[in-house]
């Protein structure tokens, strides 16, 4: 493992690698033991002392906690890092990247650095003009039902704008190697209907440079993971390369499901619905 920072105490980073270097041995393994994040959990929850969050019997969102860890790797491996926006050339652009260390996994392997802005089609004004860095690629699930993908803005009226709404474009500098979206529901008990119906329009390949432009065509990733939740639990299902099928993990089991097919027919009788979605890029 390289050198790093320790954050909290226990270390996050040294009991996630500890966690992670288990499950491996394990599926190396015949005969596989059930791996505990027992000491995860404890080094997540001492980072917030005074809060209920990460703490035994709590669920906590999956992509808050999934954010907690990004966070963690980032202060762990980039603490020296700083990237200064006079070096450039987008000066009309407001806001910043959070990292420019490549040592820092969280942002080289998962992190997104975006332009955003307006091209008025009434009034021909470009304006909101933004540059951050995200992890994540947040789907109305309602709207991915509906097909009503497009993010509008009003063209700013303080720069001259019109006030009408139009698309904001998102331009990505460079594609993720790990591609997440987080799937937000209108509340934790949708009907059969509808999560059957957000999980018919989900895919299990995507072309992220319809999504965001500066890419070259056909950016293609695959899904690897989805953590799905129902009630106080969460499932969690991986695809397995070596074994061309679906696997799920849950707080007790590690159960081998099968294809695409399986996986959301489990979802639907199950009434899981899926909030986390990692896609690998495809080489």
């Amino acid at each position: 493992m390289l050198d790093h920072h320790h954050v909290g105490d226990p270390c996050v980073v040294c009991s996630l690698y500890e966690v992670l270097t288990a499950l491996s041995a394990a599926s190396r393994e015949i005969r596989k033991e059930p791996v505990t994040p027992s000491t995860l959990r404890i080094a997540l929850s001492n980072l917030y002392p005074d809060s209920s969050f990460f703490q035994e019997a709590q669920m906590n969102d999956a992509s808050e906690v999934l954010a907690v860890i990004f966070d963690c790797l980032h202060r762990s491996f980039a603490q020296s890092s700083s990237l200064s926006d006079t070096d450039s050339s987008e000066s009309n652009y407001t806001g910043s990247w959070d990292c420019a260390n490549r040592t820092c996994s969280a942002h080289s392997l998962f992190g997104m650095n975006i332009f955003d802005q307006l091209n008025c089609y009434s009034c021909g004004l470009e304006s909101r003009h933004m540059k951050y860095t995200s992890f994540f690629h947040n789907i109305n699930a309602s709207a991915l039902r509906n097909m009503k993908m497009n993010h509008q803005l009003a063209c700013d009226p303080e720069t001259g704008g019109c006030g009408k709404p139009n698309h904001i474009r998102h331009f990505l500098t460079t594609p993720p190697h790990v591609f997440t979206a987080v799937l937000g529901w209108q509340n934790t008990c949708e009907s059969v209907e509808d999560i059957a119906a957000t999980l018919a329009a989900l895919n299990t390949e995507i072309d992220i440079s319809i999504m965001y432009r500066g890419l070259d065509p056909k950016s293609i990733y695959s899904l690897a993971s989805v953590v799905c939740y129902y009630g106080q639990h969460y499932h969690c299902f991986a695809y397995s390369h070596e074994h061309d099928r679906w696997i799920m993990y849950d707080d007790k089991t590690v159960k081998v499901i099968g294809s695409r097919s399986d996986v959301l027919s489990m979802c639907k009788k199950g009434h899981l619905q899926p909030q986390l979605l990692l896609y690998e890029k495809q080489r």
